[in-house]
């Protein structure tokens, strides 16, 4: 628990860091601290993942190799758009494979997980509703960013339908990193598209560093509750 204590607080340290560069428009330590923030918790989610199947590991690490790939894309988005529509199908790539981890995870956790149908209707009106809204304001990119949507929601939907959360509390980790990967992503659209948000860029990389924490935490504590050697968690322990 020390080790993972100290990448949390490593991963917290550098996140702060980097928010603090966007704000004080420190270009070189904004650049530096985003490119290692996927690695740490690429190194986190490797040490705690010892003897954990290979595809369990290489789903999740694929989605954090493609998310730093999907960030180094969106820091140079103002010096051409390509750069920003390259960043978005990376990051389509990082979540399909989020898909992967999480749906391996829900067809091997007997008994499988009940669908849960408010939250599945809930969901896809709540995107339904906000894609509507944008739509006159994405112009050529509307067609990327219908695809990116719906593959959001299907990720979502893979996650809270991974775990049964009355017995498996460490998937409240990754639900609360998808619901604010969607937060994160709502940001993006309205910054980018509709309105510019003052202190837009900090509340878009907060949200997602937070969410992308999220993801991994709770996925890496339910593959060690699940092989034996961790204790079961609850939210809040280390």
């Amino acid at each position: 628990m020390r080790k993972a204590s100290s990448f949390h607080l490593l991963y917290a340290t550098t996140l702060l860091v980097h928010l603090s560069a966007i704000f004080f428009h420190l270009a070189i330590l904004r650049y530096v601290s985003k490119f290692f923030l996927p690695f740490i918790l690429i190194a986190y989610f490797v040490t705690g993942t010892e003897g954990i199947p290979a595809v369990f590991r290489i789903s999740l690490l694929a989605a954090l190799f493609f998310s730093g790939f999907g960030d180094m894309f969106l820091l140079f988005y103002e010096q051409s758009p390509l750069f920003f529509t390259c960043g978005l199908v990376t990051f389509m790539f990082s979540l399909l494979s989020y898909i992967g981890f999480f749906l391996k995870i829900r067809y091997t956790n007997y008994p499988l997980p009940l669908c849960n149908w408010p939250f599945i209707l809930g969901m896809a009106a709540i995107f339904i509703a906000f894609i509507f809204f944008m739509l006159p304001y994405l112009g050529q990119m509307t067609l990327l960013v219908l695809i990116f949507s719906v593959i959001t929601y299907i990720m979502v939907q893979s996650v809270m339908h991974a775990f049964r959360l009355r017995d498996q509390p460490s998937g409240w980790y990754s639900l609360a990193g998808a619901c604010i990967f969607i937060l994160s992503c709502v940001l993006i659209a309205v910054h980018y598209f509709y309105h510019h948000l003052e202190m837009g860029a900090v509340f878009i990389m907060m949200t997602y560093g937070i969410a992308q924490w999220g993801l991994v935490t709770g996925g890496l504590r339910y593959l060690q509750m699940r092989r034996g050697y961790a204790p079961p968690q609850r939210m809040g322990t280390n």
